[in-house]
């Protein structure tokens, strides 16, 4: 573990770091630079225009560039990330999963039935983290933990999104949460899926697309 522009980085990270120090990247939130950031104010000012800042999920959690965020615009965090070393980093940088926060960081992966996985990590660009095969990290799905009042679901899981969704069918039909959906560069490929099926599936929802920014999709329903 490394600490780098303000936050706790697994110890060969490098991409991350100059996405977020690229001036055309750089933007401040909560007194740290953001990753993503105009991705998290679209999805968080979203809720707030629906006046829905209960329950945000963050499946994909990895060092808590997103969640840190969200603490401090909802009641409350569900962080799903399977990868010890990113939820080392996490806990240095969210206090708010400490004890009386306002964070739950859940070490397990979220996909569309129970399993056994293992995580491929890229150990330069510690986002790169994909299932990859059958190992000894538990895979549940988001419906198993039947959270309430979920009113925000980011999922950001390197191409394996439409599975996650799939997992997630009884949660977004009860709560049908506002939903932030990576879908970029043919990654859905390698799990034989379509580039787009996480989208096409919540608009079989009733779901539609609110903006695209940078590859990930806001959906939202009707």
């Amino acid at each position: 573990m490394k600490f780098a522009d303000g936050w706790y980085w697994p110890d060969g990270e490098q991409h991350m770091l100059e996405w977020i120090a690229h001036p055309k990247n750089r933007m401040v939130l909560n007194g740290r630079p953001a990753y993503q950031g105009k991705k998290q104010l679209a999805v968080i000012a979203e809720c707030g225009l629906q006046r829905r800042m209960r329950v945000a999920v963050d499946v994909g959690a990895h060092i808590g560039l997103w969640s840190f965020n969200l603490a401090r615009a909802f009641e409350s965090v569900k962080a799903f990330e399977p990868v010890a070393a990113h939820r080392e980093c996490f806990v240095k940088n969210v206090e708010d999963c400490e004890e009386g926060g306002n964070v739950d960081l859940i070490g397990c992966a979220i996909g569309p039935a129970e399993a056994r996985v293992s995580i491929w990590s890229n150990p330069t660009s510690s986002g790169d983290s994909w299932v990859s095969g059958v190992g000894g990290i538990p895979m549940r799905t988001l419906d198993s933990f039947a959270l309430q009042d979920v009113d925000l679901i980011k999922a950001d899981c390197e191409g394996y999104e439409e599975k996650v969704l799939r997992g997630a069918f009884d949660t977004i039909a009860r709560c049908r949460p506002i939903i932030m959906v990576e879908q970029k560069r043919d990654m859905a490929e390698k799990f034989g899926m379509r580039p787009q099926g996480g989208v096409e599936f919540l608009q079989s929802l009733g779901y539609s697309v609110k903006a695209e920014i940078g590859g990930d999709y806001l959906m939202v329903p009707a």
